[in-house]
């Protein structure tokens, strides 16, 4: 069997024009992913790719996208609500689903011979819902981006969806499952990067880094996870740690992870602007050429 490739795209709100600029690095360079999972704004990327998306066209679509292309809210709306006991959404996403109908083309990435994987989360159930092609519909694509109090949850099946990022906003698992032997993992958040990081001073310093380590938990997880069965197997025979490997499909998963250097801000995350996608796409870019480059 081949060697397969992964791309995995994790959820981030308005920096998911950041995976543009790296999308647009990996074109260039002809490294085509086998296998595409997204979470949230990762799910519409990963689409948007799987439907036939060239980077400069993906890239387009975020330096036109604004906030009114995306949701319908006011001020007077969120502050009404947010003083409510009754549950209600911050935002109506029905511009969401008409650029979704508009930008991607659903046939074609059903037809699609790349694989694309998008995860949500069943609230009713607590499950963790992965949907995929051929099969995945604008409802699945909203469920998965459904980010929770903000936007509406979507029914799926009957039965409402909120965002994957709530239990795997760096959706590797599908991937590895699958017999991946090169991943790369496009993070949106510079927690956990290779430099240590100052402890919070204020408030909002510490909001922002809780919410940092919220997109960057699930990846952790898998990480770690990968690298103590690798130290474990060092320590069996060479048949325990074969069948191990086999076991969990690690084998010798190569695994590459691009993200952003410095702390992008909490209002990055819901900054539908030219100016923001310009300058994400770019550092996406730059970042991308760089860890190929090392």
């Amino acid at each position: 069997m081949a060697d397969k490739k992964a791309l995995i795209l994790s959820g981030g709100g308005a920096r998911g024009s950041y995976q543009a600029g790296v999308w647009r690095y990996l074109e260039e360079t002809n490294w085509k992913p086998d296998i595409i999972c997204g979470t949230s704004v990762g799910a519409i990327n990963a689409c948007a790719i799987g439907s036939g998306l060239k980077s400069e066209e993906l890239t387009n679509l975020w330096l036109n996208l604004d906030k009114d292309k995306v949701m319908h809210t006011s001020w007077r709306t969120t502050a009404r609500e947010l003083f409510r006991k009754k549950y209600a959404p911050l935002a109506d996403t029905t511009p969401l689903r008409q650029l979704i109908k508009e930008k991607l083309d659903l046939s074609r990435l059903n037809r699609s011979d790349v694989k694309v994987v998008i995860s949500a989360v069943n609230i009713l159930t607590s499950e963790l819902r992965f949907f995929e092609n051929p099969d995945i519909k604008i409802e699945h694509i909203l469920a998965s981006s459904a980010i929770p109090l903000f936007f509406p949850w979507q029914m799926v099946d009957g039965q409402p969806h909120w965002d994957g990022g709530i239990m795997a906003n760096t959706p590797i698992l599908p991937a590895i499952t699958r017999g991946a032997s090169e991943i790369i993992v496009v993070l949106l958040s510079p927690v956990g990067g290779s430099e240590a990081m100052e402890a919070p001073r204020t408030k909002d310093e510490a909001l922002e880094r809780l919410y940092e380590l919220y997109l960057l938990g699930s990846y952790r997880n898998i990480e770690q996870g990968i690298e103590y069965q690798k130290e474990v197997s060092k320590q069996m025979s060479p048949i325990e740690a074969f069948l191990l490997s086999f076991r969990n499909h690690l084998g010798d998963t190569k695994i590459r992870v691009i993200a952003p250097k410095k702390l992008l801000g909490l209002g990055s995350f819901l900054n539908f602007t030219r100016e923001q996608a310009e300058a994400l796409t770019e550092k996406g870019y730059q970042d991308a050429k760089e860890n190929f480059d090392t």
